[in-house]
């Protein structure tokens, strides 16, 4: 598979991934209106449409460079070994399973906190990612873990008087 053959799966799976929370996953989760304020599915929404735009650009740029036979960058192939290259591109570096690895954790942390609780399903979401991440040891992650989950929760419980799940 070519860069540009994965690149434009990738941008294809970033769309429908968006549409997916526009249509499905943010109004399946999201609370009903309390009556003030705005809407609970606002930001999620509005993110979801940022992440479509953007991915709907960058599918044109991968579609447009094939039909019109525009030479891209290199591919990962041009470059010296990992570390040891020039400057700070970061091009044809593509990383799938690091970025499933990641992806997949957050998508995952809504269902869980409508099953388990927004506490537990928060801490469990924030040391995965910080082991995806390279953090390997435990003492730290905890701490950080529990600690902005716990301020988190009590920003948006008592000083905002937003309900969350499991609480």
């Amino acid at each position: 598979m070519t860069r540009l053959q994965r690149e434009t799966v990738i941008y294809v799976c970033c769309v429908l991934a968006s549409l997916g929370l526009m249509f499905w996953i943010v109004p399946a989760y999201s609370p009903p209106h309390p009556g003030y304020g705005a809407s609970p599915a606002l930001v999620p929404e509005v993110v979801a449409g940022i992440i479509l735009v953007v991915s709907l650009a960058a599918l044109a740029r991968s579609v447009m460079a094939r039909w019109r036979a525009i030479p891209l960058p290199a591919d990962e192939s041009a470059y010296p070994e990992e570390g040891k290259s020039e400057g700070f591109s970061q091009l044809g570096r593509i990383k799938v399973w690091h970025l499933i690895a990641i992806v997949a954790p957050c998508v995952l942390l809504i269902p869980a906190m409508d099953w388990v609780g927004y506490v537990p399903a928060s801490i469990v979401f924030m040391l995965v990612i910080q082991y995806i991440v390279g953090r390997r040891d435990i003492v730290r992650p905890v701490i950080l873990a529990v600690a902005v989950v716990l301020v988190l929760y009590a920003a948006m419980r008592y000083g905002f008087s937003v309900p969350l799940p499991g609480a």
